[in-house]
C-alpha cells in the first residue's frame, strides 16, 4: 500500500492519502488558495492557535480507494464516508479540515454561510441549504465581486475569515446566461450533481483572508416574487444567524455572544427573490450604499478548548422529573440569554445548544428568576390571556416546564420548610 501524507494550513494533523496517487492532481487544483504541503514547516498558522494543537503525532484524516469512490475517515464523522465521486469526496474533505482549523483554534467559529467583497463591503448571506447561496454569490463574481465563501466561513477576532474553497453549483445551472457564460470560462472539477468553478486569486479569497463584515443579508427565496431589500426582525435576524453557527461542545454561551455582536453591530436585511440576476443586481446597486459597518470586537467571547473527539461523548446526567404542577422550579444559574425582540435566546445548560422562546415563553422564564410553580404560572397567564381557555394554558406550560428542563435551563427547588411561604412574601 502506498502512503502520501499532506498538510493543511491551520490543520493539526496530516490528511493521509492510501493508494490514491491519482487523486493528487485533482486535489491540488482544488485547494490551490488552501496552502498544503508534503511537510507542516512554512505552511501559515491561524493566529491564537494553541502550540499544541498545532501538529499531531498522527494523521488526522484518511483516503482510501473504494469502489469506484473513495471512503473518507475523519474524527468528526461518527463512521468512515463513502464518496462516490472525487468532486463528492473534495466536497467532504473541505468540510473535514475546516472543522479540524476551528478545533484547533478557539478563536475560530465556524459559519455555515457565504459572504462576498462587494464595492468596498463585506456582506454576509444567510439561509437554508436551497435558499441560493452559492448561485448568488456565484453570480456576483460573474461581475465584481471578490467571494469569500458559498458555503464554509469561520468569524475570527471580528472578522470573516475565508477558506479558500471554490464556490459549488448544483447542476443544472438556473437560467441566468451571466453565470452560465462564467461557469463555462472557469470550469473545475465536477460530477453529475455539482460542479465547481476554478477562479483566479482575483475573484476568490484565499484561505486565511480575514475581512470586516458590513452587513448580514437572510436569503429567502419566493417564487414569482420580485427581489426586493427587507428589514429584518430581530428575532428573524437572530434566529437566522445563530442556526448557521456549528456550536462546539460547550460553546453555546460564546457563539450566543458572537451572534449578538454580528446584530447588534451590522444592518440585517431579507433579500427576497426569485430571478438570480435581478436578486444579484438589485445587491450591488444597494451595496454601493452600505456605510462602513462598525467593526466588531477583535477579542471574541470566550470559547472552549476543542480536543479531537476519541470515541463516544460522556452523556449527561437523566433529567429531573417533571414533578407536579405545584413543584416549584427556578432559572439553573450562569447562563448566557439575549433578548432580540419579544424573543429570548438561551444557552443550555451544558453548553452544546440554544435555545429561543417566544414573548410568552419569555415572559415565564423571567418570572422563574424567583421560584415558580406551573399552577402560579397558570395563574398569572390566565389573567393576561383571559380569552385562551384554561386547559390550553396548562398544556402548553407543561411542554414549556418540560423543554426547559430538557434543556438544563430550570432546576427544581430543593424542599424546605416554609419555602413556599417564603417566596409568597416576596
Amino acid at each position: 500500500m502506498t502512503c502520501r501524507d499532506i498538510f493543511f494550513a491551520g490543520v493539526p494533523g496530516a490528511v493521509r492519502l492510501h493508494d490514491c496517487e491519482g487523486l493528487l492532481p485533482a486535489l491540488g487544483e482544488f485547494f490551490r488558495f488552501w496552502p498544503h504541503a508534503p511537510q507542516p514547516e512554512g505552511l501559515p498558522a491561524i493566529p491564537g492557535t494553541p502550540p499544541s494543537a498545532r501538529r499531531g503525532p498522527r494523521p488526522l484524516l484518511a483516503i482510501f480507494p473504494q469502489g469506484r469512490g473513495y471512503r473518507l475517515r475523519s474524527p468528526w464523522l461518527p463512521a468512515p464516508r463513502h464518496e462516490p465521486s472525487g468532486a463528492c469526496l473534495l466536497c467532504s474533505l473541505a468540510i473535514e479540515l475546516a472543522a479540524a482549523c476551528c478545533h484547533a483554534c478557539p478563536g475560530l467559529a465556524s459559519l455555515h454561510a457565504a459572504a462576498v467583497r462587494l464595492h468596498g463591503r463585506t456582506l454576509l448571506f444567510c439561509g437554508d441549504n436551497r435558499a441560493g447561496k452559492s448561485t448568488l454569490v456565484a453570480r456576483l463574481m460573474a461581475d465584481t465581486a471578490r467571494g469569500l465563501g458559498d458555503d464554509m466561513l469561520a468569524l475570527h477576532q471580528g472578522r470573516v475569515f475565508s477558506f479558500g474553497v471554490p464556490p459549488r453549483l448544483r447542476l443544472p445551472l438556473p437560467a441566468s446566461p451571466v453565470l452560465r457564460r462564467f461557469a463555462a470560462a472557469f470550469p473545475g472539477i465536477r460530477d453529475r450533481h455539482y460542479g465547481y468553478l476554478a477562479t483566479g486569486p482575483d475573484r476568490l479569497a484565499p484561505w486565511g483572508e480575514r475581512n470586516r463584515p458590513d452587513a448580514v443579508i437572510l436569503l429567502e427565496r419566493t417564487p414569482r416574487s420580485r427581489a426586493a431589500l427587507l428589514p429584518a426582525p430581530a428575532a428573524t435576524g437572530m434566529d437566522s444567524v445563530l442556526a448557521r453557527f456549528l456550536i462546539p461542545g460547550g460553546g453555546a454561551p460564546g457563539i450566543l455572544g458572537l451572534g449578538t455582536q454580528l446584530l447588534d453591530s451590522l444592518p440585517c436585511r431579507i433579500l427576497r427573490y426569485d430571478d438570480l440576476d435581478e436578486a444579484a443586481g438589485l445587491v450591488a446597486q444597494q451595496a454601493l450604499l452600505l456605510p462602513p459597518a462598525a467593526p466588531l470586537a477583535d477579542a471574541p467571547p470566550p470559547m472552549p478548548e476543542r480536543p479531537i473527539p476519541e470515541g463516544r461523548p460522556p452523556s449527561l446526567p437523566p433529567r429531573e422529573d417533571d414533578g407536579d404542577s405545584s413543584t416549584l422550579w427556578r432559572q439553573r444559574p450562569g447562563l448566557a440569554c439575549r433578548q432580540a425582540g419579544q424573543s429570548l435566546f438561551l444557552s443550555d445548560g451544558p453548553g452544546n445548544r440554544i435555545f429561543r422562546l417566544d414573548g410568552t415563553g419569555a415572559a415565564v422564564w423571567h418570572l422563574l428568576a424567583s421560584p415558580l410553580s406551573r399552577d402560579e404560572a397558570a395563574s398569572l397567564l390566565a389573567e393576561t390571556f383571559p380569552r385562551v381557555p384554561e386547559g390550553r394554558i396548562r398544556h402548553e406550560l407543561h411542554q414549556l416546564f418540560r423543554a426547559l428542563s430538557e434543556a438544563r435551563l430550570i432546576e427544581k427547588v430543593a424542599d424546605r420548610p416554609g419555602g413556599r411561604q417564603e417566596r409568597r412574601s416576596q
